[in-house]
């Protein structure tokens, strides 16, 4: 070969390099914008005079959100975790 090693999928190096840190940046977009919505969310603050059935109802249909919206960004955060290690790898051999 010509000195440029090639990865599965037919990727060299530096191109598996741009491609993860591609996917870092877009899961940090991600993760601050679902972040900044949970915030919204938890932040509805009913006032005392929500005492109707449906008005309590939608409540615990916001928290049902919320708690789902903290569970996709366990996962995300996991594959920006996984996603940053790689790239560290990536940059470290393509230093060497």
């Amino acid at each position: 070969m010509d000195g440029v090693e090639v990865l599965p999928y037919g990727q060299d190096r530096a191109e598996r390099l741009a491609m993860l840190r591609t996917q870092r940046s877009l899961l940090l977009t991600l993760c601050a914008e679902i972040t900044a919505m949970r915030r919204r969310l938890a932040d509805l603050d009913p006032s005392e005079s929500w005492t109707s059935q449906s008005q309590r109802a939608y409540l615990l249909c916001v928290t049902d959100v919320v708690e789902q919206v903290d569970l996709v960004l366990h996962y995300l955060n996991e594959a920006l975790h996984s996603v940053r290690l790689q790239t560290y790898d990536a940059e470290t051999l393509c230093r060497a």
